[in-house]
């Protein structure tokens, strides 16, 4: 996927989360302004491809990474956001609520990625034996779709910006109106 669609979808799942309440114990408003944590979640596993947004924006670390995991490697595995998630309570304990939600988009992300042709390799690592050992993906063959692709462009992309726009308005129009109502107003 790319970087818009994986903040979409990131934000997608953000904002579906608040709809979980029992799950979830924040008010709508905490997790609006939680929402740009997701959606950097949701791109920085890609840090591992130098030609990604993400690595663009962070050459040096991104080279780094490359060198050491390649692309769809550590990062891209699911011990990757736990242990992200352990490191950031222990390091930063006072922070949880913005270390959920970072590692909260890191996992969309690889929800995203599962969604392509070509899945993540050794996700459950170190568990890549028996049927752990093949790719991770979440369609058949004929359903995932290449990344940066027409389909993805033109058909998935606008899906999902419909999708967010539906559920964003949904969750937070009680919020947005009264703001939006001072732009139009006419005296």
């Amino acid at each position: 996927m790319t970087f818009r669609s994986h903040i979409t979808l990131g934000l997608i799942g953000g904002i579906a989360l608040s709809y979980m309440p029992k799950l979830v114990p924040y008010t709508q408003e905490q997790i609006f302004g939680l929402l740009p944590l997701v959606a950097l979640g949701a791109v920085f596993p890609d840090v591992d491809e130098p030609n990604s947004f993400i690595g663009k924006k962070m050459p040096g670390f991104s080279h780094m990474v490359s060198c050491l995991f390649g692309h769809r490697g550590f990062t891209h595995f699911l011990i990757f956001p736990v242990l992200l998630l352990l490191a950031g309570i222990y390091l930063f304990p006072n922070c949880k609520d913005y270390i959920y939600a970072f590692c909260f988009g890191v996992f969309m992300h690889q929800v995203g990625d599962m969604l392509t042709k070509s899945g993540i390799p050794s996700y459950f690592f170190p568990f890549s034996f028996g049927f752990l050992k093949h790719k991770a993906v979440l369609l058949p063959q004929i359903l995932r779709i290449r990344t940066g692709s027409s389909i993805e462009m033109f058909i998935v992309l606008p899906l999902l910006l419909i999708t967010l726009a539906f559920l964003f308005w949904d969750k937070y129009s009680s919020v947005i109106s009264p703001h939006i109502g001072r732009f139009f107003h006419v005296s």
